[in-house]
């Protein structure tokens, strides 16, 4: 039987030499650092790899599926390949090599997905002009596989594998793997990585560290203490709370798979966006602080409730996202953000907000370190 033609896949790549000064500019830094460590580790694999250079939004906005599939295309002229993939900048960055070998391993009829509802990676095999045409209708990358399931291919996830669900899109998610750097069990990094997460500076001149660790890891070894987390948790992450903590958790699952939702009527819906409206958002942090010692929230679903989208073109800006991560309310001008960063910061038990990958393998990072010991 002949050897099947190495898989394809591009890697999302951000523009290099973006200077400092703000959370958004050492988050794209960070990105392209890790876009070009995964490059290269998937070329240890045996996949092919093609850069996947940013493109900047229009006023049309951002369409996903046409920037990928025009890329595909032209990267696949004259090639044999019966596979073709995609990863974002800072997808994959603590997946060991067992789990990239899986994710690049799909058969004739398959898509293979990190997370196959909102998926940051995936590989696809088959009828690659079906595939393609297929994801040109996408709007964002986190529909592709299931996508592609509705259109005839097999799906497997690959999500349950530890690290799997990690991805870098934020300053804070950065702040989460310098902690990872940390710990026992995680994949050692490579040298152009570490150097830039102990050497980046956030406005303020702040290092690149989790708020309120220690805090979170004294509640967490605490059997009197409760724990509340509220957003897109996936299963593994509140299955691992359950039997790796010693305190009680307290859990709020909402609009898992949101960035991966179509249509105007799935507009996304939350029980504390609809707390804060009918009150305030010092009123929500107050409440969110009486039910338990401390408090983890995905404020992307917040801002997408509020927005009244899951597109992060209709939420606060990206600037002020990643700084309200870390409690930066003098970068923030929307009032309501504004009002719930400030209210953290007088609250009498600690907060920790950030987005998707807070929640899911973020969480386990922060366990681990408050049983390791590893604050900083």
């Amino acid at each position: 039987m002949p050897e099947r033609p190495a898989p394809l896949v591009l890697v999302a790549t951000p523009d290099a030499g973006q200077p400092f000064g703000s959370h958004a500019a050492v988050a794209a830094e960070g990105q392209r650092l890790l876009a070009a460590e995964l490059s290269y580790r998937l070329g240890r694999l045996g996949a092919a790899v093609a850069p996947l250079p940013f493109e900047a939004p229009t006023d049309a906005g951002f369409a996903w599926g046409p920037w990928f599939v025009t890329a595909a295309r032209r990267a696949l002229e004259g090639g044999r390949v019966d596979a073709v993939g995609y990863a974002g900048a800072g997808g994959l960055a603590l997946l060991d090599g067992a789990g990239l070998d899986a994710l690049l391993s799909p058969i004739p009829g398959e898509v293979i997905a990190n997370n196959r509802f909102s998926a940051d990676a995936f590989v696809v095999a088959g009828d690659l002009d079906r595939a393609l045409a297929t994801l040109e209708a996408c709007e964002t990358d986190n529909g592709a596989p299931r996508a592609l399931n509705d259109a005839g291919w097999e799906w497997r996830d690959v999500g349950a594998t530890t690290w799997a669900r990690f991805d870098v899109d934020t300053s804070l998610d950065l702040a989460l793997l310098r902690l990872a750097t940390r710990l026992e069990g995680t994949r050692p990094l490579g040298r152009a990585v570490r150097g830039f997460l102990e050497m980046a500076r956030l406005p303020g001149d702040r290092a690149l560290e989790v708020p309120n660790l220690d805090r979170l890891g004294a509640v967490i070894r605490d059997r009197s203490a409760e724990l509340v987390v509220a957003g897109r948790v996936p299963t593994t992450t509140w299955q691992m709370l359950e039997t790796e903590t010693a305190c009680r958790v307290r859990g709020l699952v909402e609009e898992r798979g949101m960035r991966s939702a179509r249509g105007s009527w799935q507009a996304p819906r939350s029980i504390l966006a609809s707390f804060m409206a009918r009150s305030s958002p010092a009123d929500l942090v107050a409440e969110l602080a009486r039910l338990g010692d401390a408090v983890v929230l995905d404020t992307r679903v917040l801002m997408a409730a509020v927005g009244g989208s899951a597109d992060a073109g209709a939420w606060p800006p990206e600037e002020e996202r990643f700084a309200s991560d870390f409690g930066d309310a003098s970068r923030i001008a929307t009032p309501w953000l504004r009002e719930l960063v400030d209210a953290t910061t007088g609250a009498s038990v600690p907060f920790l907000f950030g987005g998707h990958a807070l929640v899911s393998d973020g969480l386990r990072l922060i366990v681990a370190a408050a049983w390791q010991g590893r604050s900083r």
